[in-house]
């Protein structure tokens, strides 16, 4: 009796764990509303007309080829949301342990992700994925104002691309990653490309955490060409950003057409946090490669980095600098920045 229990359990088990094969959106819409599913999508180009929301826990979206390029999700175009039938997302995760992987989305009037801390949403993952051409943020984290509202943990972003296809986003109101009240989130193995503002007034940062974000770990990604690099906090406001390390990113910016430049990397409001090991490499015309800012940024450590651009405290931070390599163009160091670019 004791080994047939043990049967039936297993092939209870071997059931709960079965993928499920989906081509076409009604049958994702419906598969993701089940628990503890691993769903693999086909080959081929699948217009959302709805946005899917992820609601069960514990749901793995996976392009069947491992490539990217191969599952396309595209919404209804890159133009804002009173010209495209109102707000579009086009993945909406509120529940945990929701991973996305071997996929592309594009063209959504919104976001192309959110994830919501606001309902706790916790351990999403992201990884060998293509985000590319959204009106606002490609990938948001959004939160309640509410000070005691949930938090969203431990989500990881890996090995995937954010871009804009054209040289400049479509306005100004678009980043890369913008996440507020996240604790514990790593990103690492990405490359940002042109998230970079067309007219009126800067983008944001291609990876910003910020909102009462903790312990944020940004580590090996590749930002070229956007308006600013890597962002802890905003603004002179108590608690924007604790802790956290931002380490061996290359972010390198040479296109002199964009019309605005900031910063590589920028703490303001960021508590102990730890800037190592980067290259930060501006030939966009702004002097600082790395800022820190405001009396609330404090005990930051910036050490081991080289950069093009000055290391510049503004506005009553404080913290400790030392062991940088800062740069010049001498004909040496131009040769090393052609290498970089691969030019």
């Amino acid at each position: 009796m004791r080994l047939v229990t043990f049967a039936l359990l297993s092939l209870i088990h071997v059931h709960a764990l079965a993928a499920i094969t989906v081509d076409n959106i009604d049958a994702l819409a419906r598969a993701i509303t089940r628990p503890n599913s691993h769903i693999i999508v086909e080959p081929g180009v699948y217009k959302l007309n709805y946005r899917l929301q992820i609601k069960a826990d514990n749901v793995t979206i996976a392009g069947a080829s491992g490539s990217p390029e191969d599952v396309v999700f595209r919404g209804n175009g890159m133009r804002p949301a009173s010209e495209n039938g109102g707000d579009e997302i086009l993945i909406d995760v509120h529940a945990d342990d929701f991973t996305l992987t071997g996929v592309t989305l594009e063209q959504s009037a919104n976001h192309l992700i959110q994830v919501r801390a606001e309902l706790g949403a916790d351990n999403f993952t992201l990884t060998n994925s293509i985000l590319r051409d959204s009106y606002e943020q490609l990938l948001k984290v959004s939160a309640s104002p509410n000070p005691d509202s949930p938090y969203s943990h431990n989500g990881k972003i890996s090995n995937s691309r954010f871009s804009y296809s054209a040289t400049v986003g479509p306005n100004y109101y678009i980043g890369g990653i913008d996440a507020h009240r996240a604790k514990n989130w790593v990103v690492e193995n990405n490359h940002f490309e042109n998230i970079a503002s067309p007219s009126e007034h800067i983008a944001e940062h291609a990876i910003h955490f910020w909102r009462n974000s903790h312990n944020t770990i940004v580590r090996d990604n590749t930002i070229i060409n956007s308006d600013r690099g890597i962002g802890f906090g905003l603004g002179n406001v108590d608690n924007e950003h604790i802790g956290g390390v931002i380490e061996n990113n290359v972010i390198l910016h040479n296109n002199p057409a964009h019309p605005y430049k900031d910063a590589g990397i920028v703490l303001e409001s960021a508590k102990g946090t730890k800037v190592l090991s980067n290259t930060v490499l501006l030939q966009s015309g702004y002097p600082n490669a790395i800022e820190y800012r405001f009396g609330f940024t404090h005990s930051v450590e910036i050490r081991n980095n080289v950069v093009l651009g000055a290391i510049k405290q503004r506005n009553g931070a404080s913290g400790t600098v030392a062991e940088n390599a800062q740069l010049t163009l001498s004909d040496e160091k131009r040769s090393m920045w052609s290498t970089l670019l691969g030019k």
